[in-house]
């Protein structure tokens, strides 16, 4: 993830995910995999993290590179694909500042990752260097929700490695509705027969907007938008899927 604010995604964070998480659904397996199919080429999935969405899609059979900025997230990406025999091609480079290889013909952004990054100047150059990293006519599909500013403030969940050690993430919620700014301050502890052995801490911060201001972003970066799916992959918050399409890819 890129944002200098953000002190997160280390290696407890990974692990408490990977337990809880490991690997995306399958209908949202299918959503993106039916993407790529339609446009077929070589896919990049932007602030991949440690592979959630692009192994599935590569044990399909499908190229998708992953790029993002946590060493400790590509870290695990690369343990978990060894694992299943997949080589994956990882970049360790933050959006805006990314030069890869190759261009691509569709990019996917999942679970709201871009909104983690607040700054409405930052997220316009990460869309323009996406957009550099496209064919012509790449279609980019970006998933976005609005959080839940009702849910608890205060929220303990605990994800068990194994028999002798756990993660117990401690999560306490603020939001600015009227900046549409929502903060997670977390707190995870690695457990082992129940003695904390190790803490991480973490701030989260997200960033909501409207489909207007969504489009605007778009339009500045070089794309047009095609559509707003109405698709959830979200255990909590309701997300949907915009498709937009650039037009002066190269």
């Amino acid at each position: 993830m890129s944002n200098d604010k953000i002190q997160a995604y280390g290696e407890l964070c990974s692990l408490f995910y990977d337990a809880t998480e490991k690997y995306a659904s399958e209908s949202e397996i299918d959503f993106f995999a039916s993407k790529i199919a339609q446009y077929p080429g070589r896919a990049l999935e932007a602030m991949s993290g440690s592979g959630r969405l692009q192994i599935p899609l590569m044990a399909r059979g499908y190229i998708v590179d992953g790029v993002d900025n946590s060493a400790a997230m590509l870290a695990r990406c690369r343990q978990r694909c060894a694992m299943l025999g997949l080589k994956p091609e990882l970049y360790e480079q933050s959006l805006e500042n990314m030069v890869l290889p190759h261009r691509y013909s569709t990019v996917i952004i999942a679970v709201g990752s871009l909104q983690l990054i607040t700054d409405q100047l930052l997220v316009l150059k990460m869309l323009k260097n996406i957009h550099a990293h496209m064919l012509a006519s790449g279609n980019l599909f970006i998933d976005i929700f609005v959080p839940d500013t009702t849910v608890d403030a205060i929220a303990v969940s605990i994800a068990r490695l194994d028999e002798r050690r756990a993660i117990r993430l401690t999560r306490r919620r603020m939001f600015n509705v009227e900046k549409q700014l929502a903060y997670t301050f977390c707190l995870y502890e690695l457990m082992v027969d129940g003695i904390v052995c190790q803490q991480e801490n973490e701030l989260i911060e997200v960033a909501w907007r409207s489909d207007q201001q969504w489009q605007e972003l778009l339009l500045s970066a070089g794309f047009e938008l095609v559509r707003i799916y109405d698709e959830t992959f979200k255990m909590s918050e309701q997300s949907r899927i915009i498709h937009a399409r650039s037009v002066r890819g190269e």
